[in-house]
């Protein structure tokens, strides 16, 4: 289950953040948080799977698998869950 999304025309990516893998995912990402307003994150899944979350749901808005992407839109409140084996990075844009 994943929903599409993309980034705008003219948004370009900015800025990268390290690879995260499980176990060393930081907490941050994994309880309620967002971008600032005019910055879309993509999250690019390199090994296991990634679920992503909005904030009060049960239900994940994505399940991304590797070698998929999805686009986390500005200023929405999310967080994700990681599988064991689960590898990934998000690209900044704007």
């Amino acid at each position: 289950m994943s929903a599409t999304r993309s980034l705008p025309d003219g948004v370009e990516k900015y800025a990268e953040s390290p690879l995260f893998a499980a176990g060393k995912v930081p907490e941050s990402l994994q309880k309620s948080h967002s971008t600032k307003e005019g910055t879309y994150a993509r999250l690019v899944v390199t090994a296991g799977q990634v679920r992503y979350f909005l904030v009060g749901e049960n239900t994940p808005v994505a399940t991304i698998d590797v070698g998929d992407t999805f686009v986390i839109l500005p200023m929405e409140e999310h967080f994700v869950q990681v599988t064991d084996d689960a590898e990934f990075y998000l690209e900044f844009c704007r």
